[in-house]
């Protein structure tokens, strides 16, 4: 069997100590155990995080649809304020 630590924050140790008197879990490891085998494969196929596109996984995911928005320059009379045949500076 392989080991691992983990660094719990207060409010979700909290939680593991309430699951621990619900359940009737001895340990803080079969707590972990018993969330992992029964609630992994449900969170992997749920999250709702977008893939890095550098890495290569074996999860499985749902394609992701983007959205594109056109966007228009609106159309002026007025010159603009910024010319490149102006110098920027009195030099």
């Amino acid at each position: 069997m392989s080991q691992a630590r983990i660094v719990l924050r207060d409010a979700a140790l909290e939680q593991g100590e309430r699951l621990l008197k619900v359940t009737r879990l001895a340990t803080l490891t079969e707590l972990i155990n018993v969330m992992f085998s029964r609630y992994g494969r449900h969170l992997e196929e749920t999250w709702e995080v977008l893939p890095s596109p550098y890495e290569t996984t074996g999860v499985r995911s749902k394609p992701v649809s983007q959205m594109v928005v056109p966007t228009s320059i609106p159309e002026t009379d007025q010159e603009t304020d910024f010319t490149f045949d102006k110098p920027i500076c009195g030099l």
